[in-house]
């Protein structure tokens, strides 16, 4: 005489549900673990490519004070302010959203110029998990020169 409940076919078939389950767990885990390891990847190229940035403005800086030296002018002459230019070597940055300024020129009594670079650059995470998070990344160098 047979029970009325399931036989060996009808185990299979929950066995196969639980599975599923399972792989929804798994998957959905995974699949964070993916996403986030794509967006830090995405935000450690940015740092870097805005301190490509910063060292590429700091060259002009050095380019800017010794031509400016090289006229006469102290070497601080037109050392403040935005300086564009510094994206020119880093592609993957936009140049539109790249903000470079240059503040605290000084020269002291060895002729050494000092040049603060400071350079900002918004950052936005493609995927979001708890609402939008946006910040910006500042990058900020000296430019030495003689």
């Amino acid at each position: 005489m047979r029970s009325r409940g399931c036989n060996r076919p009808c185990v299979a078939l929950g066995r196969r549900g639980a599975t599923s389950l399972e792989f929804a767990l798994v998957g959905s885990l995974l699949l964070t673990l993916l996403l986030g390891v794509s967006e830090a990847g995405r935000y450690m190229m940015t740092l870097q490519s805005l301190r490509s940035a910063a060292d590429e403005a700091v060259r002009l800086v050095v380019l800017r004070g010794g031509s400016n030296m090289n006229a006469g002018n102290p070497a601080c002459t037109g050392m403040s302010g935005a300086l564009s230019g510094a994206a020119s070597r880093v592609a993957f940055l936009d140049a539109t959203s790249l903000t470079v300024n240059l503040s605290a020129c000084s020269t002291n009594s060895n002729g050494m110029t000092t040049v603060t670079v400071t350079i900002s650059y918004p950052f936005t995470f493609q995927v979001t998990y708890f609402g939008t998070m946006s910040r910006i990344l500042i990058e900020t160098a000296p430019a030495v020169f003689r």
